[in-house]
């Protein structure tokens, strides 16, 4: 792993992708995704309307969360054109908590190429193992259900179905999520199964 000017967040290269920190230069890139509607729908924010939002966006959620030495989502780099097509990571995680979250927001246009399920296998060898969390939470809605598959396929169990509260038009509306998770336990025996 390459070092990044945030100790914490180490550098990862896969064969198509480069996880690093993101940064204030990646705030047009990010635009793209976070002021659309479909990809913030469930997410505690509106549709950025601006680069200027984005930047701000950047600033306190994942700079500002660095800074303090937290891990939080990588920029996703496509190797092939160096462009950020999303980002995933650990939701501020501190270097004393044994629990995470896993988040992953991906650019609409490079859906459907199972990036999700490449990316969160680094997520978790890093959580686990660099981490050493005994637990990685995730969280996934009734209209996924390719991300429920995913995240079988990583070896994540179906812990229960909940009612979440959005916001949507300015009305209180619930959805239906389901929660997943994976011990520590479960992660290393698998990969030596």
């Amino acid at each position: 792993m390459k070092e990044s000017i945030y100790p914490q967040m180490k550098i990862i290269e896969t064969d198509k992708y480069i996880l690093r920190p993101i940064c204030q230069e990646d705030a047009p890139s990010m635009f793209e995704y976070y002021s659309q509607a479909k990809v913030v729908k469930y997410l505690p924010i509106k549709p950025h309307r601006s680069i200027a939002q984005t930047k701000r966006f950047i600033r306190t959620y994942f700079i500002d969360s660095y800074k303090k030495g937290y891990v939080n989502h990588w920029a996703i780099i496509d190797k092939t054109n160096k462009k950020l097509i999303g980002n995933i990571g650990l939701n501020n995680v501190s270097q004393k908590d044994k629990e995470a979250e896993i988040g992953i927001c991906i650019n609409p246009l490079y859906w459907g190429n199972d990036i999700a399920t490449e990316l969160t296998k680094n997520s978790l060898k890093y959580g686990f193992m660099n981490l050493n969390l005994e637990k990685i939470i995730a969280k996934t809605y009734e209209e996924n259900p390719r991300t429920r598959k995913s995240l079988e396929s990583l070896g994540f169990r179906y812990v229960n179905t909940f009612n979440k509260k959005v916001m949507k038009n300015d009305k209180v509306k619930y959805i239906k999520c389901y929660r997943y998770e994976l011990t520590r336990k479960e992660y290393i025996l698998s990969r030596y199964s």
